[in-house]
């Protein structure tokens, strides 16, 4: 089922991939809503196949606000996973350039889209603008800090190559024209640690020091999966030693340490859990010899 509004060519497309969210979605498609801007812009939202109210919220959104803004609704008939479903959307969008803000993130400056937009039109060597996230945890306000606040202001391509994302998705604003996606890509558990590196291809990125968006860490998130952060590691290996063939090995240096750096942590960790499961075992036969022990004496 597709929603759409008017028909305008927009500067912004504003892409939202969404999944029993019901919890944040309002929330999140608010920030975009209320953004100020003296450009066009489009929201593109895609619902994939989510099993709780989301797609109801969703389409009562669009309803309230499909006059202020063209809004074109994706709701997907059967799950496509959060890559398919985020390229989806993803080629939906038309505009000039695109911003990115997940179903449980959302934006708490209204002139977020125009600060990015003025900063890329008015830079044309820029990919992409970034900035300043607060990382809110469920729960647990006292862990609130800001996403990687100690990267450069300006990221290149050498700078992505890193253990873990730099940019975060809610911040991320780029030319569209600048997006590719290599065949391995719709392979990958989570999208944008490979997305930042794929767009700095065509050029860097620029942080505005701003915050701007809220980054929710809560158990419903793919990165709070079970499965994604057993095979965190390994993963981002996958996808380092994929980036490093896309840029043509020219900074294979750089990837190969941090390639090495991750193996590392992971044989660590592994012996780690090793000796952890010998201490849980030495523990049981003690705890077993104490019983049959009291047991003999009775």
């Amino acid at each position: 089922m597709e929603s759409t509004g008017r028909n305008n060519v927009p500067l912004v497309s504003v892409c939202m991939i969404t999944y029993n969210h019901e919890q944040f979605i309002n929330k999140a498609i608010k920030g975009v809503i209320n953004q100020n801007c003296s450009f066009d812009f489009e929201f593109i939202i895609s619902d994939d196949c989510s099993s709780d109210n989301t797609p109801f919220l969703i389409s009562e959104a669009v309803d309230k606000f499909n006059k202020k803004i063209p809004i074109k609704y994706f709701s997907q008939n059967s799950n496509l996973g959060i890559i398919k479903n985020f390229v989806f959307a993803l080629n939906q969008c038309s505009g000039k350039y695109i911003a990115i803000c997940e179903g449980d993130d959302y934006w708490v400056d209204n002139g977020k889209l125009s600060k990015q937009a003025d900063l890329l039109e008015n830079d044309g060597t820029l990919v992409g603008s970034f900035h300043f996230v607060k990382v809110e945890y469920e729960n647990k306000p006292h862990l609130s800090n800001i996403f990687k606040s100690s990267v450069p202001e300006i990221i290149g391509t050498e700078d992505l190559i890193a253990p873990s994302s730099l940019i975060h998705t809610s911040s991320l604003f780029f030319k569209r024209d600048a997006l590719i996606f290599p065949e391995w890509y719709l392979t990958m558990l989570s999208g944008d640690f490979a997305l930042t590196s794929i767009l700095s291809k065509q050029g860097k990125f620029k942080r505005i020091n701003d915050v701007m968006s809220v980054y929710r860490v809560h158990d419903q998130g793919v990165t709070s999966s079970i499965n994604y952060n057993k095979e965190k590691k390994l993963l981002k290996i996958s996808i380092l030693e994929k980036l490093n063939d896309f840029h043509d090995y020219k900074y294979n240096d750089k990837f190969q340490d941090v390639i090495y750096e991750l193996r590392s942590q992971n044989l660590n960790q592994n012996i780690f859990i090793k000796i952890r499961r010998k201490l849980r075992i030495g523990l049981i036969i003690k705890r077993v010899r104490f019983w049959l022990t009291k047991i003999y004496f009775l």
